[in-house]
Parts: structure tokens; C-alpha cells; sequence
């Protein structure tokens, strides 16, 4: 069972501006998945051609040892809608329910790919701060 990431505690994200978003920016490059994701993912049925993922390798750092990435279709993740909506959202990957966290951290990519205002103020001035 997947634990909940309550990132409002962690002040590291606010999961509001992913309410408004929609450009759905942050699944833009598709998410490295454990082959019992994909598994659960395969027992959905839904309207998009198969294949859907990718076979990476073998990966201890995966529960089953096994890493698959999803496919992009026309450069966004296969999952998404023509709303930039998850189609598998119940049972996304671990990646994609913890994001803006890499293990643990605040991903580095976070700031690039969130497109919100909020986000691109908050970028301005942390460039600010680098250079200032």
C-alpha cells in the first residue's frame, strides 16, 4: 500500500497550484515506474493503443527489481488526456504521487516544469537570490 506524502507539512510544494494547472507540465516527460505499478496500471482498461511502457533493466532501488518507464505519445506521457488529466490517476506510480519529491527531496525540475504564476514568481526570485 502507498503512503500518503503529506506535502502542505512538508512546505515544500502547494498541491493548489496543481488544482489549477493546465498545462499538466510536471508528466510532460513520462515517470520511470516498479513492475507491480505497471502491473496495476495493465488491469485498467482504457481507450490508448498498448504498448504503454517501456522495459528500462533491472534496478534494486525498484520493490520488484524491475524499472519501466511510461511512452510519451506526442510528447507528453501516454496517460494523459486532451485535458493534460492523469487516466490512471487512482493507480499512478509512486513517482507521480509524490512529485515535486525525488527520495524524499524536493525534485531539482520541480521549478522548470510547474508553468503555474505562483511557481514562475517564486523562480524569479530565487534567481534573484543567486545573483543578487
Amino acid at each position: 500500500m502507498k503512503k500518503k506524502v503529506d506535502h502542505k507539512k512538508l512546505k515544500i510544494h502547494d498541491p493548489e497550484l496543481c488544482k489549477v494547472c493546465i498545462k499538466g507540465s510536471c508528466c510532460r516527460w513520462g515517470v520511470e515506474t516498479d513492475l507491480l505499478e505497471v502491473a496495476q496500471i495493465l488491469q485498467k482498461e482504457l481507450d490508448i493503443p498498448k504498448p504503454w511502457f517501456e522495459f528500462l533493466g533491472r534496478d534494486k532501488s525498484f520493490t520488484s527489481g524491475f524499472k519501466f518507464s511510461t511512452l510519451l505519445k506526442n510528447r507528453r506521457c501516454i496517460f494523459q488526456d486532451d485535458n493534460m488529466r492523469c487516466r490512471v490517476y487512482e493507480v499512478r506510480p509512486r513517482f507521480c504521487s509524490e512529485f515535486p519529491l525525488e527520495d524524499g527531496k524536493r525534485a531539482s525540475y520541480y521549478d522548470e516544469l510547474c508553468q503555474h504564476p505562483i511557481a514562475r514568481k517564486r523562480q524569479k526570485k530565487q534567481k534573484a537570490k543567486k545573483h543578487g
